[in-house]
């Protein structure tokens, strides 16, 4: 017969085995519990970076989606936008004339513009209605324009794209200075719509900003702020180089020899004497100084000075 030394010390032996064997079990079962978990929450996360719906109002705000990857995350463009590679997204209307039920129909969770868009009565109804409306900046400044890519990035999620964007702003920015010549041109943007006055775009405006960065002189800058309706007699005084009109305006018009004909007396500036009008997309205007202004100011600034 086992002595009571030995049977105490089987009984021990058999309880620990079975407290080992318990916690192995517990352990497995926390380990099957943590990683069913962290799976459901990184499914979770990558589902609602995938289910925001985003109406972007402004060509500026759509060409940063798209540049930071996020045009997944679109279903509505405005007017002024261009569509996203292989897109063929629904098209809102004009930035500054959003339709409420037009928006509501497409059942967005995010507006971002600028505070160019509205009217205040639209976003205040999508407000109320639950659906975020996000207001970027419209500075017609490169500053402005990172502080946009940051402020896009954020919203969409998309923070680490955003710094190669600005990296590549940054050489583009460079590479237009690099190209400035010392003998400035005086370059003047005309906004023409048929029917109504011209336009000049003065300081603090995008065009303004495009102006600059190829190195050249807006002579209505020093003049006024902001668009401003004046005479062909000031613009005569000006004498202006080159002159900008919208690809647009442009082709409604019939083209730099219809605009002469329009407006004779800019023949009396060296632009009109030698027809140096120039198309620019007016998508690069709008909204700010954005990455197509960018690409424009390159487009262009080989046009102004040739020989550079």
């Amino acid at each position: 017969m086992p002595s009571f030394d030995a049977i105490s010390s089987f009984d021990v032996r058999k309880r620990q085995s079975f407290k080992k064997s318990a916690l192995t079990v517990l352990l497995s079962v926390v380990a099957s519990f943590s990683s069913s978990v962290l799976a459901s929450n990184a499914l979770d996360s990558d589902t609602n970076s995938k289910t925001e719906r985003i109406i972007s109002a402004g060509a500026a705000v759509t060409e940063i989606i798209e540049a930071l990857g996020a045009e997944e995350q679109l279903v509505a463009i405005d007017v002024t936008s261009e569509q996203p590679s292989g897109k063929s997204l629904p098209v809102v209307g004009y930035h500054r004339q959003l339709s409420t039920e037009g928006l509501m129909a497409l059942q967005p969770s995010l507006l971002i513009g600028s505070d160019e868009m509205g009217p205040d009565s639209t976003l205040n109804t999508l407000k109320q209605a639950g659906i975020t409306v996000a207001v970027v900046n419209n500075e017609a400044t490169i500053e402005g324009l990172d502080k946009r890519i940051d402020q896009i990035a954020d919203i969409t999620g998309k923070q680490q794209q955003a710094t190669s964007i600005k990296q590549n702003v940054d050489k583009q920015v460079v590479a237009l200075k690099s190209h400035q010549p010392q003998d400035k041109k005086k370059v003047m943007f005309l906004l023409i719509h048929d029917g109504r006055p011209a336009n000049v775009a003065g300081n603090h405006t995008t065009p303004n900003a495009l102006i600059e960065m190829m190195g050249a002189i807006n002579p209505a800058a020093a003049s006024f702020d902001s668009y401003k309706p004046i005479s062909l007699e000031s613009m005569i005084e000006m004498q202006p180089d080159v002159i900008l009109v919208s690809g647009r305006s442009l082709d409604d018009l019939g083209g730099a020899e219809a605009i002469l004909k329009k407006m004779p007396m800019l023949a009396a500036t060296p632009a009109g004497k030698a027809h140096n009008i120039i198309s620019i997309d007016g998508k690069a205007l709008v909204g700010g100084v954005g990455l197509k202004t960018l690409s424009e100011a390159e487009r262009i600034q080989p046009l102004i000075y040739p020989s550079e």
